[in-house]
């Protein structure tokens, strides 16, 4: 164990992740590819947060202390308020996805690999890190492989994880991708990606700090999750669909925590 834990630490010097970013830790066998960049931006976050916001569905826009944008799950449907640096896309699903890719947006990560491969993105910059972990996903013909990411976010000492369109539970490999994590964007519709007990089954596994609800879903989802979770979290609303988070600001104990939107 000793030695896993120095080859991760010197794996984390070798790339150059300085205080900014989060000690997430992945325990992954094979490093990831690195690309860097810089921007320059002006910050509008206060330092050591990251501002969250709902954008709609699957979608977030995750803001860092040095002014880096980036948004998940970018369909081209969903209104853009200003352009992000990264764009992620966990599956080529119509609502999670777009091959139509707007002006300025300079990283375009896929969570799959178009010519049949496994998709890996390792991405820093300024004060953000973004990186995938593989996953399988579900058609009407049973399991495709590696055609679904989560996405991992990095900043702030906070590591915020996009859940993505899930269909299973995870493997040990995979949580030890996923390393350390305070923030889960959670799927809560409960049909067209896991069951609810399938869900919380991969929050237990997770063991976020907070939990996010998106991908709401429809015939009365939103109240089944909130009637199965409440014997599990507390439940919290928020009046606006944007919040500041430190590492200071993270509940004690689990917390389900629903942002306004959709």
């Amino acid at each position: 164990m000793k030695s896993l834990f120095a080859a991760i630490f010197g794996l984390v010097v070798s790339v150059g992740i300085g205080s900014a970013f989060a000690t997430c830790f992945p325990i992954a066998s094979q490093p990831l590819p690195v690309v860097r960049a810089s921007l320059g931006q002006s910050a509008s976050v206060p330092a050591e947060h990251i501002r969250i916001t709902y954008v709609g569905h699957a979608s977030f826009t995750i803001e860092s202390a040095a002014g880096v944008k980036a948004l998940t799950d970018y369909n081209g449907y969903l209104p853009l308020t200003a352009i992000p640096d990264i764009v992620t896309m966990n599956n080529s699903h119509e609502s999670h996805y777009t091959d139509f890719i707007a002006d300025g947006i300079k990283h375009v990560l896929r969570g799959w690999d178009p010519q049949g491969g496994v998709a890996r993105h390792n991405l820093f910059i300024e004060d953000m890190r973004v990186r995938n972990v593989p996953t399988n996903l579900s058609d009407i013909t049973g399991r495709m492989a590696n055609g679904n990411s989560m996405f991992v976010f990095e900043s702030a000492d906070l590591c915020v994880v996009h859940i993505s369109h899930l269909h299973h539970v995870l493997s040990k490999q995979q949580l030890g991708e996923l390393g350390r994590i305070d923030i889960a964007f959670a799927p809560i519709d409960g049909f067209m990606t896991m069951s609810h007990s399938e869900l919380f089954r991969v929050l237990a596994q997770i063991r976020p700090k907070l939990i996010i609800p998106m991908h709401y879903g429809w015939f009365g989802a939103v109240e089944e999750f909130i009637e199965k979770a409440k014997a599990l979290y507390p439940i919290r609303t928020h009046d606006s669909d944007t919040i500041l988070f430190s590492q200071a600001k993270l509940p004690r104990r689990t917390e389900v925590l629903f942002l306004k939107g959709e």
